[in-house]
């Protein structure tokens, strides 16, 4: 059973991956973010997205491994940003050595955070 939380973590994953997908395409990814409704404003997106979550979702297709997590360290010019875990990805650097994709400020260092896998709640740390 998933709580609320790993839900959205879930979630979330899941629009990161959709917005990697669909920004090329060149879906409009305009969103209402007023209300408790976030669903995209845009009719053609709004399916693509109905499709994509259906397609990665529980009943679809699910990539094989572990999602990874990270967590900034302490000593991380980046600190201040949060010191909660946030899944990311690792991808070519746009600049620089930035390689760690997600959470708050959207790229990281290797050497700025800490990687974890969670599971069954319990996190573990890699590096």
């Amino acid at each position: 059973m998933q709580t609320k939380n790993t839900k959205q973590i879930d979630n979330l994953e899941m629009v990161m991956a959709f917005e990697d997908w669909a920004v090329p395409r060149g879906y409009d990814l305009s969103r209402d973010l007023s209300g408790t409704d976030t669903t995209f404003l845009n009719l053609e997106t709004r399916a693509a997205w109905l499709g994509f979550e259906a397609a990665h979702g529980p009943a679809g297709c699910a990539p094989a491994g572990q999602q990874l997590y990270a967590q900034l360290k302490k000593t991380s010019e980046y600190a201040h940003q949060t010191g909660e875990v946030f899944s990311v990805r690792v991808k070519k650097a746009p600049f620089d050595d930035y390689v760690i994709h997600g959470g708050p400020g959207g790229l990281y260092r290797l050497r700025d955070v800490d990687l974890y896998v969670i599971e069954d709640s319990k996190q573990y740390r890699l590096n």
